[in-house]
């Protein structure tokens, strides 16, 4: 009898223990896969069928995006002009097909046409475009495709397209896909090493970033057991000349000892250049970000593990107490309750249920607003819209936790025809909620105030030029010139957007007031004389200012600078130090260069960015990032959870509108298979893509200089005959940019000679001022010398390059430069 109460009671111990380890693992389980309560994506999703491959995945738009997101890919058409394509339905049923080609600039309609067949098989159609011979050969052009379905209605997939008799890109896309695969196992990544230009003072330190000079070991995972997950996602995104730029998108795991795995996304992107002999990789970066799952075990002691990541993948704020932190990781927002232990999932596009083409796609992201002590949280997701009721719509939309509910709510949406990452970097500049009820953001060269109770926005400042604003680093405060004047104006207007006080900066008869940045919320700004113009080879070149001030939030002066004879022509605020770059007058209108000078501030500075975000190194993983608690936690103690319901019924569309932004004056810089940045400065927009191996296009997308795409030699012939147009705008070119007889002119100040070189490769010739009123014409080169022509006497003479580019930096590099258009 007790040896059977003895086994009894062990197989009762043991099935109570099989129990509680059963819903252990279960609760682990679930709590590994929270996902937001929302719709679930539903729109088709295109690929282009090129070179035997399923490439550029485009998803849909329910809006006229116009030429928004025509730098997402470039497809290439076969032999007889016709493109193939592929949808994936997801269980949408199709009406009709059509598709409209129009030239960059949307000015030309080249073909509309309405397609009246295609094929279906286990829900994938596969369709045929029957483009029309109408094409120039070379040229990139706008496809608009347009799908009607039963469901969803009308939406819009856009492209580039180019018909060419190149055919170096199948060899590229092969190149970058075999690269790709090589780098997971050690031995096969061995061939890879002759493609790198591994260089001691990259930093190795993070396996969130690899690039062409990082370490064979960084290049390899790091020794790492990481597989890639699914396919490899191939997206051509440029193809000119001998310039290809592809990028790679996949999902990568990582096996545990315990039986769980760890989830990464990756982007590879490679910039080659084709050469009949072989392919040189000029450029490649691989950005490694870990999906935070959630799991209890992240949980513990005084941190919660983010993991591998980049630096702009990671953002934090606090309560006012401190205790309530709002996190955002890989486009997901968290937050923790440090006292309760709890953690929620607040936001994410992410599912459970679908293949992640479309949940998972990543242009979007969350910018927090504000966390109070009781949990609620307000933030702005803003982008691509991947779920939701607003699936396929490009905007802005604002949020609002309550813990209460345990919801979100939706306090409005705003549409907005920009690509991501132009939105991007307007949010990140400005974003900011009032203690007055008021949400002001920055969106398309404006910066709107939005009243929270009504939904009523006003339009604060407008038509916004580079240079002529500045935001605080907690951008509570907001300062801009009045009017669009380069080198200032008669007035600044500076405004606290916590409690909507503005205040206007001014006086004196002829000043020009100029914003220039904060040190903290100090505000400084400079003053110039209108007589002050600085002129060189008959262009305005700057306005100098004779004085700086400072001044706090209240608007008190709390600095000045200004020293006789002495001025002012550019400042830069680093931290807690203010550098001015100063010159002297020499004449009338013009300067000479003059010693630098530094201004320290005492203000004490937040850590920026990453502040309350920690990082250690692991022997293994290497630098991995985590969120600091103030308190330490337990892990099975740690409760993590979703929103019960995204509630939309208090929501509302606000239509941000503002007078005319047009972006033609501006320069905009790509490279390594992104936007860069822009500037109505060709240079600056130059030095953007230089590093990158990039490009610069102007507003229609035409691409104007490409650092890659130059031919080995040029030389042109009878320049004045050739470049006629190009020399015949030269007088009377006042700067920037000006357009005339079928040639763009680009004041290109600044720019070294090698990075000029690219125009006479393209059949125009550049202008290089001598400082004594008269310029040279650049008309040719080869791998040791360029050609000078003189045209007042008709003589030409080589100079090596070297001395050449040393003459010309001696003298300024004074360069204007030329791009023959259609």
């Amino acid at each position: 009898m007790m040896k059977k109460v003895g086994i009894l009671s062990a197989v009762f111990i043991a099935a109570i223990a099989v129990y509680f380890m059963w819903e252990q693992k279960s609760e682990e389980k679930n709590n590994a896969m929270v996902y937001t309560s929302m719709e679930e994506a539903s729109l088709p999703v295109v690929y282009t069928e090129m070179y035997g491959k399923k490439m550029n995945l485009l998803h849909g738009y329910t809006q006229d995006m116009k030429q928004a997101v025509t730098r997402e890919a470039l497809a290439v058409l076969s032999e007889d002009g016709s493109m193939d394509i592929s949808v994936s339905g997801y269980g949408n049923s199709l009406q009709g097909i059509e598709y409209e080609v129009r030239s960059l600039d949307l000015s030309r309609l080249v073909e509309r046409t309405s397609v009246a067949e295609w094929k279906q098989e286990e829900g994938e159609i596969s369709v045929r475009l029957p483009i029309q011979n109408l094409l120039k050969k070379d040229k990139e052009y706008l496809l608009v495709l347009t799908l009607d379905t039963s469901d969803k209605g009308k939406l819009f997939y856009y492209t580039r397209i180019m018909w060419t008799d190149n055919t170096n890109a199948k060899e590229m896309i092969d190149f970058a896909l075999n690269f790709t695969t090589r780098t997971f196992d050690y031995d096969q990544a061995r061939e890879l090493t002759t493609y790198l230009e591994t260089s001691a003072s990259e930093d190795n330190s993070s396996l969130g970033y690899v690039s062409i000079r990082s370490s064979f070991s960084q290049l390899t995972w790091a020794g790492l057991d990481m597989k890639p997950e699914g396919e490899i996602r191939a997206t051509l995104k440029d193809l000119n000349g001998i310039m290809c730029t592809v990028q790679l998108k996949y999902n990568v795991s990582r096996a545990l000892e315990d039986g769980s795995s760890e989830l990464y996304e990756a982007e590879d992107n490679f910039t080659m250049k084709w050469d009949s002999r072989r392919i040189y990789l000029m450029d490649f970066e691989r950005n490694t970000n870990q999906v935070f799952s959630g799991q209890k075990e992240l949980f513990s002691g005084k941190r919660i593990m983010l993991g591998i990541a980049g630096n702009d993948q990671i953002r934090m704020a606090k309560s006012p107490s401190g205790n309530n932190l709002a996190y955002v990781v890989s486009r997901d927002l968290w937050t923790f309750d440090q006292n309760s232990g709890h953690g929620i999932k607040v936001f994410s596009f992410r599912s459970g249920e679908d293949d992640g083409l479309r949940s998972n796609y990543d242009q979007h992201d969350i910018k927090v607003l504000s966390v109070s002590d009781n949990g609620d949280v307000d933030f702005l997701v803003y982008g691509y819209m991947n779920r939701g009721i607003h699936e396929g719509s490009m905007g802005i939309a604002m949020y609002q936790y309550k813990s209460e509910n345990n919801a979100i709510e939706e306090r409005f949406f705003s549409p907005v025809t920009l690509p991501f990452e132009m939105l991007k970097e307007d949010i990140s500049s400005l974003a900011h909620l009032g203690t007055n009820g008021m949400l002001y953001l920055m969106a398309d060269q404006a910066v709107y105030g939005i009243d929270l109770n009504s939904n009523e926005y006003m339009v604060l400042a407008d038509s916004l030029i580079e240079g002529g604003y500045a935001v605080s680093s907690t951008e509570r405060h907001f300062a801009w010139q009045e009017g669009r004047g380069l080198y200032g104006s008669g007035a600044i207007h500076f405004m606290d957007l916590d409690t909507g006080v503005k205040r206007d900066i001014s006086g004196g008869e002829g000043n020009l007031y100029r914003p220039l940045g904060f040190v903290g919320d100090d505000f400084i700004y400079g003053i110039a004389r209108e007589g002050d113009m600085w002129v060189q080879n008959e262009r305005p070149k700057d306005a100098p200012m004779y004085r700086i001030e400072i001044v706090d939030q209240a608007g008190k002066l709390v600095k000045e600078y200004e020293q006789e004879n002495v001025y002012i022509s550019d400042v830069s605020v680093e931290e807690g130090r203010i550098h001015l770059t100063q010159v002297v007058k020499t004449g009338e209108q013009s300067y000479m260069p003059s010693r630098p000078d530094t201004i320290v501030s005492t203000q004490e500075l937040s850590d920026g960015s990453l502040e309350g975000i920690g990082w250690y190194a692991d022997q293994d993983r290497r630098k991995l990032y985590f969120v600091q608690l103030e308190k330490d936690v337990v892990s099975h103690a740690v409760k993590v959870t979703v929103p019960k319901k995204v509630s939309y019924e208090t929501a509302g569309i606000v239509e941000l509108k503002a007078g005319d932004r047009t972006q033609e004056g501006r320069f905009y810089a790509y490279g390594g298979g992104h936007y860069l940045g822009s500037s109505r400065d060709f240079t600056d927009a130059l030095e953007l893509a230089y590093e990158k191996m990039g490009i610069v296009t102007d507003h229609t997308q035409e691409v104007l200089w490409n650092r890659v795409n130059r031919p080995p030699s040029r030389n042109i012939k009878e320049p004045l005959k050739a470049a006629a147009p190009f020399v015949n705008s030269l007088e009377g070119f006042s700067g920037n940019r000006s357009y005339g007889e079928g040639v763009l002119l680009m004041d290109a100040r600044g720019c070294t000679l090698n990075q000029v070189l690219y125009f006479i490769g393209r059949g125009c010739p550049v202008a290089a001022y001598t400082g004594q009123g008269g310029y040279v014409l650049i008309s040719g080169y080869d791998q040791y010398n360029v050609t000078i022509y003189n045209p007042e006497t008709g003589d030409s003479q080589k100079m090596g390059l070297n001395d050449a580019a040393a003459h010309f930096a001696g003298i300024g590099n004074d360069f204007v430069c030329g791009v023959f258009m259609e």
